[in-house]
């Protein structure tokens, strides 16, 4: 008898932890299948000092993955895309890139331009900061991110691109630019570079 008592016992111990997260589980807001992605799947707007036209593109992809979008900047004169053409696919190889990320590149010629690095912050409809890197680096002019949140179903965002730094090998380039039109009037003469740029775009984070 002592002994079916102490193997009840050790049962019972290796039963609750798989109770508690069966529990836990259960209450989760976040269910299988479902898939996170920005409102509308491309998104641009002129930089606040007009030297750039930033995109951000979005697909949609698992909440597993987390909401993965690309920040591209284009030269401000380059053409909107309102929408993905049709069967457009990643400029990226599959070895370059997840695909199943959902993340969808227009198949046109893009003049982008290089920039050093930038900020970007994520806050909530209220105001509050829920995400943030800094010094972020681009390849060619774009910048992938996948963007972890605690809670995806927070409707309207705010999404800011700050402090923009052009790659210095174009800096020599908007230069003359500036010279012969004047557009660039933050130009730091005395660094020889141009001030840091940015842009904010009004979103909306969709839970499928």
């Amino acid at each position: 008898m002592k002994y079916f008592f102490i193997i009840l016992t050790f049962v019972v111990i290796l039963i609750l932890p798989s109770i508690g997260y069966s529990q836990s589980t259960s209450n989760s807001t976040v269910k299988d299948g479902q898939e996170v992605k920005l409102i509308t799947p491309i998104q641009q707007r002129i930089s606040d000092k007009g030297t750039y036209l930033v995109a951000i593109k979005s697909g949609q992809s698992p909440i597993s993955t987390g909401l993965n979008i690309e920040i591209v900047f284009l030269n401000k004169t380059s053409p909107y895309l309102s929408a993905p053409p049709p069967n457009a696919e990643s400029n990226l190889s599959s070895t370059e890139y997840n695909k199943t990320s959902g993340m969808v590149i227009p198949s046109v010629v893009e003049r982008t331009l290089p920039v050093k690095s930038y900020d970007i912050v994520i806050n909530s409809g209220d105001g509050k900061e829920i995400w943030k890197k800094t010094d972020q680096a681009t390849q060619g002019g774009r910048g992938p991110q996948s963007i972890v949140l605690d809670n995806y179903d927070i409707g309207n965002v705010t999404i800011s691109i700050m402090n923009i730094e052009p790659d210095p090998t174009i800096v020599d380039s908007l230069i003359q630019k500036s010279n012969n039109t004047n557009e660039f009037a933050a130009l730091n003469q005395t660094e020889s570079k141009f001030s840091t740029d940015s842009v904010k775009f009004q979103t909306t984070i969709l839970v499928v």
